[in-house]
C-alpha cells in the first residue's frame, strides 16, 4: 500500500506540474538568444510573423517548446512568399550559426526564404532530434551534405524546388523512420540507389523533375507502405520492373516524361488502392493489360505519347465490369493502338476527359458515347474512323465542353435545324464533310473561342450572324475549302482574335481590322486585294505568325510592321508589292522566315536585316533588288536558306558568306548581275548542300576547294527532316534546274544536293576534287568556257541524277566511268569537243542524240556517225593519254619502270658493246668526238 500511494503522489505531481506549466517562465536563456540571431537572417518572416518583444520565447509565434523542460523544439520561419517571381526581386537571406545551436529541434520549417547563393549547411546533421525539415523554394545550390543521414528520427524531410546538384547521397539509407522524401525540382543526377528498398517506412517518394538517369530498381517493390511514387520529368530508362507489383498501398503513380520502355508489366494488376497512373510521353510498347481495366479505384489512366500496340476492345470491357467505375481521365492519345473503337460506355458514368486521338483505331463511332453525360472533353482525331456522326452521337452530351474528332473518314450528318444539348468552347471538325453549306448549329455556339472546320467542301460565304457571336477570344480554321465572299471591315467586336486561318479558299475584298494578341493569321491563297492595312501593326499586338502570300495585294510594305516585336514570320510572297523595303527591322528582332518572294519591289536590301540574329531562311527572289549584299548580314549567323535569285544585285559575292554563315544549307543568288572570281571561302559551310550561282557574270576558275562540302560528299538521310525548327508553321521550298525544267523542291528539300554554275563565265579545267562529291544529286555547269578532260573519276559520284557539262570547250573522250552512273536521269555533253566512241552501259542507252550533238568528232550509239574501229587515232591517243593511264591498273606505273629498265640496260651496252668490241670502230668513234669538241672549242 505504501508503494501504491508512493506512486500516486509522483503521478499528482507530474500532473500538476504539467497543469502548472502554462504559467511558468520555460523559455531557455541560450535558446533564446540564438532564436533572435535566426530570426534576423530571414528579413521576410516579418511579414507573416508579429515582432518577438517579450522574455518568454515558448510564446513568440513560430517558436514551440517542450512543456516539461523548455527547450525548444519546433521553429517555422517559413514565408508566405514565393521568391523570383514576376522578376521581383526580394530580400536575401541567410542561415544564422545559431540555428545548430537548438540541438532539441524537432520540427524545422524555413522553406520559401530566399536562399540563393547558399548551400544546404553540413551542420544541420548536428540536430539530430528533428523529425520533420522542411526546406523548399529556397533556392539552395551545390550538393545535399550526406550529414542529412544522421537524423535518424526524420520522417519529413522536403528539399522542393531548389538548385540543389549532385547524387542522393548514400546516407539516406539510414533514414529508416522517414515517411516523406520530397527532392524534386531540383537538378539531381546519377541513379536512384539500389539500396533506396531499406526505406521500408516511406509512404511518399517524390524525385520529379532532375536529371535522374538508369533505369528503376527492383527494390523498390520493398516500399510496401508507399502510398505516393513521383519520379517524373527526368531521364530514367528501361523497364518497369515486375516487382512494382509489390506497391499494394500505392494509390498515386507518376512515371511521366522519361525514356521508360518495355511493356506495362502484368503485376500493375496488383495495385488494387491504385488512384492516379500517369505513364505519359515515354517509349511504353506492348499492349495494355487486360488487368489495368480491372483496377476499380482508378480515376486517372494517362498513357498518351508512347508506342503501345494492341486494341482497346478487351480493356474497356475490363472497365464495364466494375461495379463502380470511377474513372474520371482516359488518356491514350499519339499510340499506335489499332482495331475497332471501342463500344463499351455504358458503364463509364463519371468519365470526363477522354483522349483517343492519334492512333490508328477504326470501325465506326458506337452511340453509346453519346451517354457519357459528365463528358467535358472529347478527343478523337486522326484515327481511321469511319461511317457518320449523327445527332445520337451528342445526346447526352449537356457537359461537352471541347470537342475533336477531325481528320478521319466521318461524315457529320445532323439536321439543319439541329440545336447541340451542350455549349462548347472549342469544336474541331476538319476533314468531316460538313459542307456545302455553312453549318447553321454553329449559332448556337454562344460562347465558342475555337472552331475548325477546314477541308469540309464548303462553298458557301460567312453567314452574317456568325461575325455578331462577339466573343471575347477567337481561333478559326476555315482553310482549304471553297468559302467565298467579303469579310466585314472591322472584327474588333471580338476582343482577341487569337488564331485566324482562312488559307485556301476565294475570299476577296480587304483585309478586315482586328484586336489581337499572339495572332496567328494566314489569309494565304485567296483573292484579298488592296494595300496591306497599316492599322493591323498598329492596332494588333504581338502578331507572331502572319502568311498573306498568293493574294491581290498591292502598294508597299509597311514600316508599321517593324513594331511587332513578337513576329517570327511573314511570308508576304507572290503578290504585287511594290516600293522599297523597310528600314527597320531591327526592332522585330524575334523574326525566323523572310518571304517576300515575287513581288516588284525594288531598291536596295537594307542594312537592318542585318540585326535578326535569329533570322533562319530568306526569300526575296523574283523581284527588282538593286545593289549589294549588306555586309551586316554576316551577324545573321543563324541562316540556314538564303534565295535572292533573279533580281538586279550586283557586285562580288561575298568571301565571308564561308566565314559567318557556317549553318547555311541552301544559297541561291542565280539570275543577278554578280561578278568576280567565285570565293573558295564557300567551300567552307560544312553544311551546304545547294548552291545556285548560275546566270551571272562569274569568271576564273572553279576552286579546287568544291570538292570539299562535306554535306554533299555522302548521301543525304533518305528521311525528310525539316530545315529547321518553324518548318512545322512554313513549308520551304527552293527552284532548282535538273532535268531539264524547272523543279520546286518541298517536302523533300532537306536530302536535296545540287550544284549549279551555268551560264557564266568560267573557265579552266573542272578540278578532278568536285568528283568527291559523292551524294551530289545534280551539277550543272554548262554555258562557260571550261577545258581540258571531263575527269576520269566522275563515274564516282553515284548519286549523280542530273549532269549537264554543255556549251563549253571539254576535250578528249568521253570518260567510260560515266557508265557507272545509274541514277542518272538526264545527262548534256552537248556542244564541246568531245572525240571518240561514246561509252555503253544500261544506264547511257537511255539517253537520245541530243545529249551529245555538237561534238563532231563523237562516234557511236545514238548518233549515226560509226566508229571506224575500236582503235583511238594518234590524235585521240595524244588526247587521251592522261586517261588511258588512269585506265591502267593501280601498278600501271610499276610495270613502267619494270619495261623501261631492261631497254635501257640492253640499248646503252649494245651500243657500247658495237662501238668498244673492234679496235677500228673504236678509233673512229674517238676521232669522231674530237672533232666535234674542236668545233665548238673554235667557235
Amino acid at each position: 500500500m505504501a508503494a501504491a500511494a508512493l506512486n500516486l503522489l509522483i503521478y499528482l505531481f507530474w500532473i500538476s506540474l504539467l497543469f502548472f506549466s502554462g504559467s511558468l517562465q520555460l523559455c531557455i536563456e541560450e535558446e533564446r538568444k540564438a532564436l533572435l540571431s535566426v530570426r534576423s537572417g530571414f528579413p521576410d518572416v516579418d511579414r507573416r510573423l508579429s515582432p518577438w518583444t517579450d522574455d518568454d520565447c515558448c510564446s513568440w509565434e513560430g517558436v514551440g517548446c517542450n512543456n516539461v523542460t523548455g527547450h525548444v523544439i519546433e521553429l517555422d520561419l517559413s514565408s508566405t512568399i514565393y521568391h523570383l517571381q514576376f522578376g521581383t526581386v526580394f530580400n536575401r537571406s541567410e542561415v544564422h550559426p545559431s540555428l545548430f545551436h537548438l540541438k532539441h529541434l524537432e520540427y524545422l520549417d524555413i522553406s520559401r526564404n530566399n536562399l540563393s547563393g547558399h548551400q544546404i549547411s553540413s551542420e544541420i546533421g548536428s540536430l539530430t532530434q528533428l523529425q520533420h525539415l522542411d526546406l523548399s523554394h529556397c533556392h539552395f545550390g551545390g550538393e545535399i551534405p550526406h550529414q542529412l543521414g544522421n537524423l535518424s528520427h526524420l520522417r519529413h524531410l522536403s528539399l522542393f524546388h531548389n538548385r540543389i546538384s549532385g547524387k542522393i547521397p548514400a546516407s539516406f539509407v539510414h533514414l529508416r523512420n522517414l515517411h516523406l522524401l520530397n527532392l524534386s525540382s531540383n537538378s539531381i543526377i546519377g541513379e536512384i540507389p539500389e539500396n533506396i528498398g531499406n526505406l521500408r517506412n516511406i509512404e511518399r517518394l517524390l524525385l520529379s523533375d532532375n536529371q535522374i538517369e538508369g533505369v528503376i530498381p527492383k527494390s523498390i517493390g520493398n516500399l510496401s507502405k508507399m502510398s505516393s511514387l513521383d519520379l517524373s520529368l527526368n531521364r530514367i530508362v528501361g523497364g518497369l520492373p515486375e516487382t512494382i507489383g509489390n506497391l499494394t498501398a500505392l494509390q498515386n503513380l507518376d512515371l511521366s516524361y522519361n525514356d521508360i520502355d518495355g511493356k506495362i508489366p502484368d503485376s500493375i494488376g496488383n495495385l488494387i488502392q491504385l488512384e492516379f497512373l500517369y505513364i505519359h510521353v515515354n517509349n511504353i510498347s506492348g499492349s495494355i493489360p487486360d488487368a489495368l481495366g480491372s483496377l476499380c479505384n482508378l480515376s486517372t489512366i494517362d498513357l498518351s505519347y508512347n508506342s503501345i500496340t494492341g486494341g482497346l476492345t478487351e480493356f474497356f470491357e475490363e472497365l464495364s465490369r466494375c461495379r463502380t467505375n470511377k474513372l474520371f481521365f482516359l488518356g491514350m492519345q499519339s499510340n499506335q493502338l489499332s482495331g475497332p473503337f471501342p463500344s463499351e460506355f455504358e458503364r463509364l458514368q463519371r468519365l470526363t476527359y477522354l483522349y483517343l486521338g492519334y492512333n490508328q483505331l477504326s470501325g465506326s463511332v458506337s452511340t453509346s458515347l453519346g451517354k457519357l453525360s459528365a463528358l467535358m472533353t472529347l478527343s478523337l482525331c486522326s484515327n481511321y474512323l469511319v461511317g457518320d456522326i449523327t445527332e445520337a452521337h451528342f445526346a447526352n452530351l449537356t457537359n461537352l465542353y471541347y470537342m475533336d474528332i477531325s481528320d478521319n473518314n466521318l461524315s457529320v450528318k445532323v439536321s439543319q435545324d439541329w440545336l447541340p444539348p451542350f455549349q462548347a468552347v472549342g469544336i474541331r471538325m476538319g476533314s468531316c464533310n460538313l459542307g456545302p453549306r455553312f453549318p447553321p448549329w454553329v449559332r448556337n455556339q454562344t460562347i465558342l473561342n475555337e472552331l475548325d472546320i477546314s477541308n469540309n467542301g464548303i462553298s458557301d460565304a460567312f453567314p452574317d450572324w456568325f461575325w455578331s457571336l462577339c466573343t471575347s477570344y477567337l481561333e478559326l480554321d476555315v482553310s482549304h475549302n471553297h468559302m467565298r465572299g467579303m469579310l466585314p471591315r472591322s472584327l474588333e467586336c471580338f476582343k482577341n482574335v487569337n488564331s485566324f486561318d482562312l488559307s485556301y479558299n476565294s475570299f476577296e475584298g480587304f483585309i478586315p481590322r482586328m484586336h489581337a494578341s499572339q495572332l496567328h493569321l494566314d489569309l494565304s491563297h485567296n483573292s484579298f486585294s488592296g494595300p496591306i492595312p497599316k492599322s493591323m501593326f498598329v492596332e494588333v499586338d504581338d502578331v507572331s505568325y502572319m502568311f498573306l502570300s498568293n493574294n491581290k495585294l498591292n502598294g508597299s510594305i509597311p514600316s508599321s510592321i517593324c513594331t511587332q516585336r513578337e513576329l517570327q514570320i511573314v511570308n508576304l510572297a507572290n503578290n504585287d508589292l511594290s516600293g522599297t523595303l523597310p528600314d527597320c527591322w531591327g526592332n522585330a528582332s524575334k523574326l525566323v522566315i523572310i518571304d517576300i518572294s515575287t513581288n516588284k519591289l525594288s531598291g536596295r536590301i537594307t542594312k537592318t536585316f542585318g540585326l535578326l540574329a535569329g533570322l533562319q531562311s530568306l526569300h526575296m527572289n523574283n523581284n527588282s533588288l538593286s545593289g549589294t549584299i549588306p555586309s551586316t548580314l554576316q551577324h545573321c549567323n543563324q541562316l540556314v536558306v538564303i534565295d535572292l535569285s533573279w533580281n538586279k544585285l550586283s557586285g562580288a559575292i561575298p568571301s565571308w558568306f564561308g566565314r559567318k554563315l557556317s549553318t547555311l544549307r541552301v544559297l541561291s543568288l542565280r539570275s543577278n548581275n554578280f561578278a568576280g572570281a567565285i570565293p573558295p571561302q564557300l567551300s567552307l559551310i560544312p553544311s551546304l548542300q545547294v548552291l545556285n550561282l548560275a546566270h551571272n557574270n562569274l569568271f576564273g576558275s572553279l576552286p579546287p576547294s568544291f570538292g570539299m562540302f562535306s554535306s554533299m560528299m555522302t548521301s543525304q538521310n533518305k528521311e525528310s527532316t525539316p530545315l529547321y525548327d518553324d518548318s512545322f508553321y512554313y513549308k520551304e521550298s527552293v527552284s532548282i534546274t535538273a532535268k531539264d525544267s524547272e523543279l520546286l523542291y518541298t517536302t523533300l528539300l532537306s536530302v536535296v544536293t545540287s550544284i549549279d554554275l551555268s551560264n557564266n563565265n568560267l573557265s579552266g579545267d573542272i578540278p578532278r576534287e568536285i568528283t568527291n562529291l559523292h551524294g551530289l544529286r545534280f551539277l550543272n555547269l554548262s554555258m562557260n568556257h571550261f577545258l581540258g578532260n571531263i575527269p576520269y573519276e566522275i563515274g564516282l559520284m553515284g548519286q549523280l541524277e542530273s549532269l549537264d557539262l554543255s556549251e563549253n570547250q571539254l576535250s578528249g573522250k568521253i570518260p567510260s566511268s560515266v557508265s557507272n552512273l545509274n541514277f542518272l536521269g538526264t545527262l548534256n555533253l552537248s556542244y564541246n569537243n568531245l572525240i571518240g566512241k561514246i561509252p555503253t552501259g544500261t544506264q547511257l542507252q537511255t539517253f537520245t542524240n541530243l545529249s551529245y550533238i555538237g561534238n563532231p568528232k563523237l562516234c557511236g550509239e545514238p548518233l549515226q556517225t560509226k566508229c571506224s574501229d575500236d582503235n583511238p587515232t594518234i590524235d585521240s591517243r595524244g588526247a587521251n593519254e592522261e586517261e588511258d593511264m588512269h585506265e591502267d591498273d593501280e601498278h600501271g606505273g610499276i610495270w613502267y619502270f619494270i619495261g623501261f629498265a631492261p631497254g635501257f640496260v640492253f640499248g646503252f651496252w649494245g651500243f657500247m658493246g658495237a662501238v668498244m668490241i673492234t679496235r677500228s670502230t673504236r678509233i673512229k668513234y674517238i676521232l669522231i668526238i674530237d672533232r666535234i669538241c674542236y668545233w665548238f672549242m673554235c667557235r
